[in-house]
């Protein structure tokens, strides 16, 4: 049955993850995930042959097990509205949130004073309604009986349910103001019976996150937290996990004496990605897009922003360990461990312009659905981070494909095809294929990230339970271990199968690439081809117009000639005639012979003919000077008898040359 549409006229909240059921994989089988090939990173996730009987056995004992069950309640906390004004009043932020918080700063006198009760929260936030209007929230509680109990209320929907273009079905939810959110996480823990507490804000005003300011301070650095959500510099806009924390330094001004540990104690992923957003929806202020009038922006423009989320774990109770960390030339740092089966808040900031987020059913509240501790409801919404992650990054390169991909009646209209295959005056495609191939090569770079924190992250000896600083079971060996690293590794097989179909997406952002640059090549030999035919055509236009000049040049002489003023020509002259055609038609002539093939050819031949006589005179030449060379050699033979000539010419080159001296002399005789 359809909800009733809501008179405020809101857009629904599409649903970006469905119930187990209706999850679509991308592939049948797990593949291996290989790094560059510079680096020695080579993961291959396994295949999770264990049969789902046996492992929802292990899920169900696992928390019966003395020791994997939580140690201790959530502290019971309050606060009221008087200190959160106070808060907003004295607290000095960051300045990434004294920028988002401009107008709540501009209205500090408006704020009452700690004896002033007369103006309540819900009076002072009332400004934000109408500038925001697509907050939601969830917040859960999970008992000793590890079942999450859902503590905000319910939403009606805005709209009914319609399909979208994925093929599954939009859920709605209603959107919050920041006295509902507000209401809500001021009271922590009202029944003394939980053990962990789950917090999901989407979308978030300023006013919103002011109170996640004040209220999760306890359990997180919130200065840290909200300069990740809301600034790119301390994670230079990339995926980053923020988990080996033992050995953690607290820089931040913000974090009081009383908390020392409060950095130690918690663990974070901060998400930092891009996603299509669709008109009228707009990013925050803090997001990056395209803030062009979507009249100045071309037909085939797709609107990209930036989104990011965070998502925190922090640990309760007291550190069970103080372990050193011996350094090289410096002191020993003591590092600060907190028992994994202890109290825990987990924290979910999301700012996703798409306004798409996973919709969590009744099935999360079902029995079936149980958190063993917050490692294992930390790591459970990380699937749906990286799920999410999946979906907007193939919904991205569904819309790119599609800019790029050529339509199908390219191939029964010709005028198409010229338009694909040679560029226009306004650089259409060469300005769409190197804005397609550089935006995938910035998605892929964030993708890779993505599989980085995992990677880096939650290495085998995490999920064996005795991973020396992340989250260890204090007793790996024992049943209680043994039952627990079961249960985590049905978590991981789903972490791997996400992670994996995240990669999937990366192999599909490269074969798109290469395939325009396959498009750009034919474009550019297109194009070029065009150009160098429109050369020529311009080289025979000067062709043309220089032959034309011709005829004017013999003329420009002959006129110039007799133009002089030495010269003195009657009318009746017949020189002036005479010399203009002696001049201008054999001129004529020789340029139209010029410009002929036959000409050229005999041209060529008159040529080979003048090479022919030219070797001839040369050979004529040389052998003039060979004869008269000879002539010099006989010089002396010229005495010599002329009998026995041959047997002279023999002996000759033998005699001495005492003989020859006699024989210069005219003597023959000894």
């Amino acid at each position: 049955m359809a909800n009733p549409p809501s008179p405020s006229g809101q857009r629904p909240r599409a649903s970006t993850l469905g119930s187990v059921e209706e999850r679509i994989s991308l592939f049948s089988e797990f593949l291996p995930l290989t790094g560059s090939s510079s680096g020695s990173r080579q993961i291959e996730f396994p295949h999770d042959d264990r049969d789902d009987h046996s492992v929802d056995n292990a899920t169900n004992a696992v928390e019966n097990y003395p020791h994997n069950e939580i140690q201790g309640y959530l502290a019971q906390e309050s606060w009221s509205d008087e200190q959160l004004f106070q808060h907003l009043r004295d607290t000095d932020f960051s300045p990434e949130m004294t920028v988002l918080l401009e107008e709540m700063i501009k209205r500090r006198p408006e704020i009452p004073d700690e004896n002033d009760r007369s103006v309540a929260f819900r009076d002072f936030a009332a400004y934000e309604k109408e500038q925001y209007s697509q907050s939601t929230f969830e917040v859960y509680e999970v008992g000793h009986n590890c079942i999450p109990f859902k503590l905000s209320a319910d939403g009606t929907g805005d709209e009914p349910s319609s399909d979208t273009s994925d093929g599954q079905l939009e859920n709605s939810a209603d959107s919050v103001d920041a006295h509902t959110v507000w209401e809500t996480i001021r009271s922590v823990n009202t029944s003394n019976n939980s053990v962990g507490r789950i917090t999901i804000v989407q979308e978030p005003t300023p006013l919103i996150l002011t109170t996640l300011h004040l209220t999760m301070s306890q359990h997180f650095d919130m200065t840290e937290l909200l300069t990740h959500l809301l600034s790119d510099e301390p994670n230079r806009g990339r995926t980053r996990a923020f988990m080996n924390r033992a050995y953690e330094r607290s820089p931040s001004q913000a974090i009081p004496p009383s908390l020392p540990n409060v950095r130690q104690k918690s663990f974070f992923f901060v998400f930092k990605y891009y996603t299509v957003v669709n008109p009228p929806l707009e990013p925050a202020s803090w997001q990056r897009f395209d803030k062009r009038p979507s009249e100045s922006r071309l037909g085939d423009h797709i609107d990209i922003a930036e989104c990011g989320s965070v998502l925190a774990l922090s640990l309760g109770g007291e550190p069970r360990e103080s372990p050193l960390w011996r350094l090289r030339r410096e002191r020993p740092r003591e590092g600060f461990l907190f028992n994994t089966f202890g109290p825990w808040q987990l924290l979910a900031i999301q700012s996703f312009p798409d306004n798409s987020h996973t919709v969590r059913g009744e099935e999360f509240t079902k029995a079936n659905n149980k958190y063993v501790n917050g490692p294992h409801a930390f790591l459970d919404l990380l699937i749906s981070e990286y799920r999410d992650a999946t979906k907007r990054n193939l919904i991205l390169h569904e819309r790119i494909t599609k800019l790029i991909t050529p339509p199908p009646e390219f191939m029964f209209d010709p005028k198409l095809r010229d338009k694909l295959l040679f560029e226009d005056r306004h650089f259409t495609f060469i300005r769409r294929y190197f804005w397609s191939y550089n935006t995938l090569a910035v998605v892929n770079t964030g993708i890779k990230s993505m599989i980085a924190a995992y990677v880096d992250t939650f290495t085998d000896s995490f999920w064996a339970g005795n991973h020396p600083i992340l989250w260890p079971h204090r007793y790996p060996d024992t049943p209680d271990g043994v039952a627990y690293r079961e249960r985590m590794a049905s978590v991981r097989a789903e972490l791997d199968k996400v992670v994996q179909e995240l990669t999937e997406v990366l192999k599909r952002n490269e074969r798109t690439r290469k395939e325009i640059e396959n498009l750009r090549d034919q474009l550019f030999s297109g194009s070029s081809i065009k150009e160098s035919r429109r050369a020529i055509e311009q080289g025979d236009n000067i062709r043309i117009l220089t032959m034309i000049s011709m005829i004017f040049l013999p003329l420009t002489f002959v006129t110039s000639v007799f133009g002089m003023t030495v010269f003195t020509i009657p009318a009746t002259d017949w020189r002036f005639a005479l010399t203009m055609i002696l001049v201008c038609v054999p001129f004529m002539l020789l340029i139209t012979f010029l410009q002929t093939r036959s000409f050229g050819v005999l041209l060529r031949k008159l040529g080979a003919i003048g090479s022919a006589v030219a070797r001839l005179f040369q050979c004529l030449r040389r052998h003039a000077r060979d004869s008269a060379d000879i002539s010099d050699s006989r010089s002396v033979a010229a005495v010599a008898p002329r009998t026995n000539s041959c047997t002279w010419s023999l002996r000759m080159p033998t005699w001495p040359r005492e003989r020859v001296e006699d024989l210069e002399k005219g003597g023959l005789g000894e």
